[in-house]
């Protein structure tokens, strides 16, 4: 590129852009005038200055019009770029400052996972298709120290205990019970009244040692005077404990969002009328000292929708 086209790329105005894109895709100077609310000559003027400094003829007048010569439709091709990449730009910026674009990490536990936090990712993604979504599962122990680092912009499952809010702020979207799952046509689930004692019979997963879900299945057994069953397995995966009940005779707890959806299609069957805690409130949990970017808030509302949604 000489040393005049340099020049030219750095002082040339964004009207003598527009008149040159213009009279391309018009093929008349009146047709152009009347786009760019100029007038004729105006137009013609734009037209010989950007020739003069191009050094280039761009159009050729003609009885049949204004038609841009090779170097005309060069240049217009390219002007035609720059104004669609300055679009992109202004749209990114809206977008970003709407929360339209950027990206949100979640941390999810198991009662967040299965329903409420896929449903509101996927309403996110339905209104703001840039945004992109982190999902990190974990328990308590794994996801607060990450909360708390600004790692995490939320989390989504049951609200922590007391003991552990320090630095975090709760926000309840609904109580979740705890449902008992086994496979179709286990001797348990045709039970007329069946008791923690009576389903010690049968192998469980339990949950880990030290887990919400733990303690209140220990604090029910308690309740009932009931020893604890012989524990076969521990797990809090919940792959792996619907693919073991499916296969054997064992019996699962779960929150009841979690297995929700295998109950309603029959894919799993639920012991019913035993007495067991609820499993408490589940929701969103954030740091206190921190603002949320425009695309976590954005989540924020999906979740609460949902809850919402699903509750009604």
């Amino acid at each position: 590129m000489t040393a005049d086209l340099a020049a030219w790329s750095r002082r040339v105005r964004m009207q003598h852009l527009r008149t040159v894109l213009a009279v391309a895709e018009t093929s008349s100077l009146a047709q152009a005038a009347e786009r760019l609310a100029l007038t004729q000559p105006a137009v013609t003027k734009i037209l010989h200055e950007v020739e003069a400094d191009l050094g280039v003829q761009l159009f050729e007048r003609t009885s049949r019009g204004t038609h841009a010569t090779p170097q005309g439709e060069l240049l217009a091709e390219h002007v035609r770029l720059v104004f669609t990449h300055l679009e992109q730009a202004v749209q990114a910026l809206h977008d970003s400052r709407e929360g339209l674009v950027g990206r949100v990490t979640v941390g999810v536990l198991i009662a967040g996972a299965a329903s409420l936090l896929p449903s509101a990712v996927a309403r996110l993604q339905a209104s703001r298709p840039g945004v992109v979504v982190t999902v990190i599962e974990g328990t308590y122990d794994y996801l607060l120290p990450l909360l708390r680092q600004g790692a995490l912009d939320l989390v989504v499952g049951r609200l922590p205990k007391q003991e552990l809010r320090d630095g975090v702020a709760v926000e309840a979207l609904y109580e979740e019970s705890i449902a008992l799952a086994v496979r179709p046509g286990h001797p348990a689930a045709a039970l007329r009244r069946p008791a923690l004692k009576a389903l010690r019979k049968w192998p469980w997963i339990l949950p880990l040692a030290g887990t919400t879900l733990r303690q209140l299945i220990e604090a029910a057994f308690h309740e009932a005077r009931a020893d604890m069953p012989d524990t076969r397995c521990e797990s809090v995966s919940v792959v792996f404990n619907r693919r073991l009940i499916l296969e054997t005779d064992c019996i699962g707890a779960f929150p009841l969002e979690v297995v929700q959806l295998d109950l309603e299609r029959g894919v799993l069957e639920r012991i019913d009328r035993v007495s067991l805690p609820a499993f408490g409130p589940v929701g969103i949990t954030r740091r206190k000292d921190g603002s949320l970017s425009r695309a976590a808030q954005a989540l924020g509302d999906a979740l609460r929708e949902t809850a919402l949604d699903s509750r009604s």
